[in-house]
């Protein structure tokens, strides 16, 4: 017994001991493995001639599809676990340096020179022939690209390099955080997103991280970045922001009777035979690029690109744009851009300002997963996205930020935290919401209350004061109230007083709309009281433009009835690219007769409130009770997307949209209307023709499905235009009655405008300075009562500003012609 008792203790000993022993090993191999795990950080700096630090250069890791940049100081760094790399450093204008490194356990310091490519002398045509193997293979190469995801790092820069003498106190540079000499960062993002890339027609993003800062609200603010995924390989390229118009590349299908190419050098990268080849714009004044791309010999595909764009191409807030785009090979063996550095510079009154949009492709992986269901989503984001703490973006900033970048980022993150005290929120809420009288006269005054997110907008005393005949000089007062409950939710309400010192009556109404589902459009609202309203219910002319045209001109162009309602609707998206709209009306209406006819035009002829009778003083309509019903269903097809936090945004469509329209006089609750009506509108607000501008098209027809009992504000309006001032609302006619053309009866409406965006003026000496934009346009109407009307017009345009010259014809009508000055653009 004693004998099997000692061998039972050996035995337990053993296995205590064997134990142990494992789990020592397990200790050591988990230490062993953490070590080998253990990533190590290699960096260096970048320079190139006369030893000047080179920003955004390419940083490849061959055989990987793994990358990083260097910054804007030439620095650069990327993390790796032990091992020996092949390394290439590219950007254009360079000879790639391809080195092995051998990283260890510690940190590897490796900096790296680039040397010049040098000049060299060729034909033309030699550069010419190349050019052209490039355009006849660009479709080909593009299209056999495989699907691939990537990890994108964005950074978006903005300047101020220099302000008007005496336009900011050295108290609010400091506020501002800028030096003395007036210069410094503005605004400062940074992004982190996860890209898919299917095919030329879809692509898609999802934002990881967002890091901003900026203090520009009240100065300065030039934040609307271009299209990052700069695509050479398209005919055009558009950037927003800068310009409308689209520029054309240089391996575009026409560009060879755009471009001359020169030969400027040739290089090897590993095996292959880069050819620099300069682009050169055969007419400067047109939207062209200069500078230099590299093509790759045999693949005749993009390598590098060099790309500038000055004056000379009509760009507008900007003075030039410089692109530099490097391409690396991905494992398939094709070549993407991996980073895209975007910097532009501009001035403007004294104004000086620079910025930067860098996108660089970290990692490169050919995707063989199928299309998500959602492929019309091509960018999300949510909340957690923004609230990345300091520890996230130092372990996943994949380039290091420079001094200046990091000081801005901590002074205005502790502005941001003294806007937490309430004596500085205060203080800060008290100076945003001071009074400033030129400010307030030309477009009013927000009462800010940031402590629950309201504030109270008052109209500009313009829009306060009017005359017209029908109430003589009167007051229009109205009052928004918003309501930010969330990102999602808002609320707004707008009380609205009016009164007629001429016929003595008060009108009062008021309207409010509740946002509840930005992700679907989603809203209701609701109005009631009592107001004087136009008989077009399309709109014809604004109380304030109706105050100056009869006063001064003795046009009295708007005509008004009373209506004493009460009104809900609401709308929203059933499915994407389905919109539906649907209100009830329950109306009490009144006609209106002149009661005053004053004006400073001694010799004008002031017109009858009745559009029909204008120089007779009979009823329009006898005053009836209306309750109504109108509804509208809006298809877009293919409609792609973007969602944010605070909802969805619909982009720029190539395809025509289609809105369907119902409305419904009920003969019920005492209601004196019955009919129905029905319409199809078909319409397309910007169909991009590339370097040949853009179009816009709005077709309508309906009619009346039966109509046994309605009044004149019942019928089927258009929207004209008799007024030397214009909306520019498109389905608008340039010279159409307001009133006198609308109808019971079927009609059928056709509108065309096309902005060829400098193409002709450019040509021309002095005229191409202005960066005018060249418009022509028709309207044309048939509706059943009155004969067959047609316009037609043309224009010119400088950013907001637009003029436009046209002439009218009718049967039986007198040809009309004259000049617009289009606003509301």
């Amino acid at each position: 017994m004693q004998r099997v008792q000692s061998v039972s203790k050996q035995l337990f000993k053993s296995y205590y001991r064997f134990n142990a022993f494992l789990l020592v090993l397990a200790m050591l191999f988990s230490c062993c493995y953490s070590v080998s795990a253990q990533m190590v950080e290699l960096r260096g700096k970048i320079t190139g001639w006369q030893g000047k630090s080179l920003p955004y250069v390419s940083v490849w890791i061959d055989g990987s599809e793994r990358g990083t940049t260097s910054n804007g100081q030439g620095l650069y760094r990327v993390f790796l676990n032990p091992g020996t790399y092949k390394f290439s450093f590219r950007t254009p204008g360079y000879k790639p340096v391809l080195i092995k490194i051998d990283i260890g356990a510690n940190q590897v310091d490796y900096d790296v020179k680039l040397s010049q490519i040098e000049g060299m002398d060729h034909l033309n045509i030699i550069a010419d022939s190349i050019i052209s193997q490039v355009i006849a293979g660009r479709n080909a190469y593009k299209d056999s690209l495989p699907a691939y995801t990537s990890d994108v790092y964005n950074k978006e820069l903005q300047r101020l390099d220099g302000l008007p003498k005496n336009f900011i106190e050295k108290d609010v540079a400091h506020e501002m955080h800028m030096n003395p000499n007036r210069k410094g960062i503005i605004n400062l993002k940074e992004t982190i997103e996860k890209f898919h890339n299917r095919s030329d027609n879809y692509a898609s993003e999802r934002l990881i991280a967002e890091k901003l800062a900026s203090n520009s609200k009240d100065i300065f603010n030039f934040n609307m970045p271009p299209q990052m995924h700069v695509d050479f390989y398209n005919n055009t390229l558009h950037f927003n922001g800068f310009d409308e118009h689209a520029f054309l590349s240089p391996i575009a299908d026409k560009a060879l009777n755009y471009y001359h190419y020169q030969m400027v050098g040739t290089f090897n990268d590993h095996d292959l035979l880069i050819y620099k080849i300069k682009v050169i714009p055969i007419h400067n004044d047109e939207h062209l690029f200069s500078g230099m791309i590299y093509i790759i010999d045999k693949k005749w595909a993009l390598y590098g690109v060099d790309l500038h764009l000055s004056n000379s191409a009509h760009l507008d807030f900007v003075d030039s744009i410089g692109i530099h785009q490097q391409y690396v090979p991905e494992m398939a063996g094709n070549w993407v851009p991996q980073v895209t550095d975007f910097s532009f510079y501009g001035k403007f009154m004294g104004f000086k300002y620079s910025g930067l949009f860098l996108n660089l492709y970290q990692d490169i992986h050919i995707d063989t997963t199928l299309i998500s269901p959602n492929y019309h989503e091509v960018f999300y984001s949510n909340k957690e996205a923004y609230h990345k703490d300091d520890k996230f973006w130092n372990e996943n900033r994949p380039l290091l930020i420079t001094a200046e970048e990091n000081r801005f980022y901590q002074q205005t993150a502790l502005a941001g935290q003294h806007l937490k005290d309430k004596m500085l929120a205060d203080s800060l809420q008290n100076k945003n919401n001071k009074l400033r009288l030129l400010p307030y006269l030309l477009k009013g005054y927000t009462l800010h209350n940031y402590n629950n997110n309201t504030s109270w907008t008052f109209q500009s005393p313009y829009n306060m004061v009017f005359y017209n005949t029908v109430e003589g000089w009167g007051i229009n007062v109205n009052i928004k109230y918003t309501k930010l409950y969330d990102t999602l939710h808002s609320l707004v309400i707008i009380p609205q007083a009016r009164y007629g010192f001429s016929n003595r009556v008060f009108n009062a109404n008021i309207f409010a709309n509740y946002i509840y589902n930005p992700f679907k459009q989603a809203s209701v609202y609701g109005r009631i009281g009592s107001d004087f309203l136009d008989l077009n219910n399309t709109g014809s002319v604004s109380l304030f433009l109706n105050s100056l045209t009869t006063l001064f001109l003795g046009n009295n162009y708007l005509k008004l009835y009373q209506s004493r309602f009460i009104m809900a609707g609401t709308a929203g998206e059933i499915a994407n690219g389905i919109l539906l709209a649907g209100q009830f009306e329950y109306a009490d209406r009144r006609p209106l007769f002149n009661t005053s006819h004053h004006t400073f035009n001694k010799d004008s002829l002031l017109t009858s409130n009745n559009p029909l009778d204008p120089y007779g003083n009979t009823l329009l309509f006898p005053q009836y009770r209306a309750l109504i019903f109108k509804g509208s269903a809006t298809f877009t097809f293919d409609q792609h997307y973007i969602i944010t936090p605070s909802g969805k945004f619909i982009l720029l469509n190539p395809y025509p949209r289609v809105r369907i329209n119902y409305r419904t006089g009920i003969p019920e609750l005492g209601s004196n209307v019955n009919y129905h009506f029905l319409s199809v509108d078909v319409f397309q607000d910007r169909l991009n023709m590339g370097i040949y501008g853009y179009t816009a098209y709005f077709l309508s027809a309906g009619e009346f499905l039966s109509a046994k009992n309605l009044y004149y504000p019942d019928f089927n309006q258009f929207h004209g235009g008799e007024s030397f001032f214009f909306n520019a609302f498109f389905g608008s006619f340039h010279f159409l009655n307001y009133y006198t053309y609308s109808t019971d009866k079927p009609y059928f409406e056709a509108h065309a405008e096309h902005n060829f965006e400098g193409l002709f003026l450019n040509g021309l000496p002095l005229l191409n300075k202005l960066n005018l934009q060249e418009i022509i346009g028709g309207s044309y109407l048939s509706q059943g009562t009155q004969p067959i009307y047609k316009e037609i017009y043309i224009g010119l345009k400088r950013t907001v500003v637009r003029v436009d010259y046209g002439f009218a014809f009718g049967r039986y009508i007198n040809r009309v012609q004259g000049f617009r000055l289009v606003y509301n653009l």
